[in-house]
């Protein structure tokens, strides 16, 4: 098996959309730490159908990042790191308590996602953390990731907690992972959501103070720095039922003018997009 050939500096096409990858800076090896067939499977399955190099372990350190299967997790890693020291996706912190804690309505995302709003498409998923907060506050959810490292990684995190008695019971099998470019899924869907939830990459703070937590380097050296997210929103609006909601830092601009309508918090805020259609209400 090669390491995937794709990643160039110029965009490859994911559907009928440019996709503008940075992994070729740190390309990702399949490193397989466990002798369970099930997990080992899938590793290799994987790698296959990623066109990913696959490693038994890692011996000399190199510029390359490690998607390691595990035993019980999926992390993503430095070859530096140690096992066991990578990242991971864990909603174990999540609090559970109905209508309050991670849950409360009265929160900036649902106001922003809306009363009225039955199903959300999260069209960027990354790790998933706002997708599981609104399918246990009974939103119907199709999270969808286009990277396919970053999926891996948010599918075992739902693995997880699915094991996990009241998180299973709070999901409630209202939340579906789908891997590819959120344009062509929605141009497909059938019905429309209700809302359409964009989280795409933050832009850099003004004022640059400490580098950015490790975990975020890594995610932004496989996905890069989201350069389509405005055209992201445009075909969102051309299929949504009611809003598309974007998230953005309190010190950026808007993604795309001026929105018509916007729920803030202390870091970040909520903006939300009506299509021509909807009347507008707060």
């Amino acid at each position: 098996m090669g390491v995937a050939s794709g990643f160039v500096d110029t965009p490859y096409f994911f559907g009928r959309y440019p996709f503008y990858p940075v992994m070729q800076r740190s390309p990702v090896v399949i490193v397989i730490e466990s002798d369970l067939t099930e997990r080992r499977d899938k590793a290799l399955e994987f790698a296959q159908n990623h066109n990913l190099k696959v490693k038994d372990q890692v011996d000399t350190p190199s510029p390359e990042l490690v998607l390691a299967f595990r035993d019980d997790v999926t992390e993503l890693r430095d070859e530096q790191v140690r096992p066991g020291r990578g990242m991971f996706v864990d909603y174990s912190s999540i609090d559970l308590r109905t209508g309050a804690g991670n849950l409360s309505r009265k929160q900036p995302l649902p106001r922003a996602i809306g009363k009225e709003t039955k199903t959300v498409l999260d069209a960027t998923a990354g790790f998933g953390y706002d997708a599981v907060l609104l399918a246990c506050m009974g939103f119907e959810v199709q999270a969808v990731e286009r990277s396919p490292v970053i999926a891996a990684l948010l599918e075992d995190g739902l693995r997880r907690a699915l094991l996990d008695e009241g998180l299973n019971r709070a999901l409630g099998d209202r939340l579906r992972i789908q891997t590819g470019d959120s344009r062509d899924i929605l141009e497909g869907m059938d019905p429309k959501p209700d809302a359409v939830y964009i989280d795409p990459m933050f832009p850099e703070k003004r004022k640059k103070s400490a580098l950015a937590k490790k975990h975020i380097r890594l995610v932004r050296q496989i996905v890069g720095e989201d350069p389509d997210a405005g055209e992201l929103l445009e075909v969102a609006m051309l299929h949504v039922r009611r809003r598309v909601v974007v998230k953005r830092p309190t010190h950026a601009e808007p993604l795309a003018g001026d929105p018509d309508l916007s729920f803030g918090g202390k870091l970040v805020r909520y903006d939300v997009y009506l299509p021509a259609s909807t009347h507008r209400q707060s």
